[in-house]
Parts: C-alpha cells; structure tokens; sequence
C-alpha cells in the first residue's frame, strides 16, 4: 500500500498573509467618506468614519475576506487597500487618539457585468478633551456658567491651504453634533444641510458683527471640494442646578484628597485635636 500523506492546515492569518502575497494587482478605490463629530459637553468627541470601498475584481474580493476574517488593525487596512483616506481624520500631532476600533464590513452589492462589488470600513474612536491647546475643541469658560467652543481647525488632517481653506476629497461628508442647548452658533461657511433654512433661522450681532445660526439643528454636515477659511464655533450655558452639582462634587472631591492624600494624617489630627478641644470646652463650662 502507498503512503498516505496528511497535509498540515494552515492557519487563517497566515493564509491571509500568503494571499496578499500572491496577490499583488488588487484593487481598491474610494466611492465615499463620512466623518461623524459627535462633541460632548466637555470638549471630547466620538468619532464615526464610514469608508466605502470599491472591491474591483474577482481576487480584490477574495483577499478582501480573508483580510476581513482575521485583522482588525489600521496598517494591515491601509496596506491593503492602498487608500490614503483609510486613516483617522484627526491627527495625532494636535490630539490623543483612544479607544480606536475598525470594523470592516461584508462585501455587497456585486456587479457581475462589471466585476465589483462594495464595503464599508468603519473606524471609530474618541478624542479626550484638549488640555493646553490641545484637542479637536478648544473650551473657554469665559463665563462662571458658559463656556465657549472652537473647532480646532489643524486638528483636522484633511489638506489644508495657507489661506486656511479645508480641502474635502470628492464624494467626502463631515458632520457635527453639538449639545442641544448649543446657542451662537457660527461657521464661516454654511453647512450643506442648511440650504433650505428660512432667513429667520439667522440672525445678525451688531457687536461682534457676526451672523450666527438661531435655528433648532443641532448636526451640520459639510461637502464639496474646499471650505473656505473654515470656522466652526458654539456657546453653551449650563443650568443653575448644574453649577450647584459641580460645585458640590468638587468640594467633596476636595475633602477627599486632602483626607486621602499625603497630607491625609496631618488633616486628621487637626479634625482630632479641634474636636477634642471643642469636648474639653464644653466640659469646663459645665
């Protein structure tokens, strides 16, 4: 009888990795892109990014799944596909970067005339409120009970002019979502999404000479190839009851360090000593 031999299996990454080896005309492109802002009262944000790809091609496909079944990573996505906008579009030059996540979604709706099909990839993550001019929103509480926010434009990594022009790759959207109480709401171009507001939904201060949005939207959406010189910026003004509460969370938070930190022992002999003192006072007048 002849032998019989057992072929070893290989493992899912390295048949992924084997494939991309072999594979070296896939295809990828971008048909569009979609950044979601969604900015929290203390100047964070999350971020959703949703790239749909185009998988042009029988071995794009194949490659395409096989990646898909075992890497979640940015570098193998970005090899891969070979797309510049597979990327976070906030930099980390001006801003940390956490809790960052890629979902790589099915292939679907297939042209077999054509040979290809679609993806999405989707990237989300979240942007820590900025400390020392850091962040993707700049927080300036110029007011005990308001505070004031800038779009940190640089933050943004899209190609910028010298001029201060936001360059949008075609077939791109960028979206904000601010808190609803937002009020003196100004961007320097007028977002997409606003085109059929009525005039009243504007209103124009004489003081800082500025026009300011007065409507009840709360997400703006920006497309087109350049926004020009783009600013984005808001107010928020936080209820009484919410000052009372900060201010009440602080004191206790206050009282906990000092009992629980270095000095916590010293703090609690001088509680002792003014305590035992008080006694020993009452004690004598009676």
């Amino acid at each position: 009888m002849g032998r019989s031999y057992v072929v070893p299996a290989i493992p899912l990454a390295l048949f992924a990795l084997l494939l991309l080896a072999s594979l070296p005309h896939a295809d990828f492109s971008m048909k569009s892109l979609s950044v979601f802002v969604n900015v929290n009262l203390d100047g964070s944000a999350n971020i959703e990014e949703k790239l749909e790809v185009v998988v042009n091609g029988s071995q794009s496909r194949d490659l395409y799944d096989a990646t898909r079944s075992t890497y979640s990573d940015l570098t193998t996505w970005k090899n891969l596909t070979s797309l510049s906008e597979m990327r976070h579009h906030v930099t980390r030059a001006k801003t940390e970067v956490t809790d960052l996540r890629i979902v790589p979604g099915a292939i679907e709706r297939c042209n077999s005339y054509m040979g290809i099909c679609y993806a999405t990839v989707t990237i989300t993550y979240r942007i820590p409120a900025g400390q020392n001019g850091s962040g993707l929103m700049k927080v300036e509480r110029y007011k005990p009970r308001t505070a004031r926010y800038y779009l940190q434009q640089d933050a943004l990594s899209f190609e910028q002019t010298k001029t201060g022009d936001l360059i949008l790759p075609t077939g791109t959207v960028i979206a904000f979502a601010i808190p609803q109480g937002s009020e003196k709401i100004f961007f320097s171009t007028v977002p997409t999404n606003l085109g059929d507001e009525p005039d009243e939904s504007f209103k124009y201060d004489q003081d800082s000479n500025t026009r300011y949005y007065v409507g009840s939207k709360r997400i703006f959406r920006w497309q087109g190839n350049a926004l020009s010189k783009f600013q984005f910026t808001y107010e928020v003004e936080m209820p009484l009851e919410s000052e009372v509460v900060e201010f009440f969370v602080g004191s206790q938070r206050s009282v906990s360090d000092l009992l629980f930190g270095p000095q916590g022992a010293a703090a609690f002999f001088l509680m002792f000593a003014a305590a035992a003192s008080f006694y020993y006072f009452n004690r004598i007048k009676v």
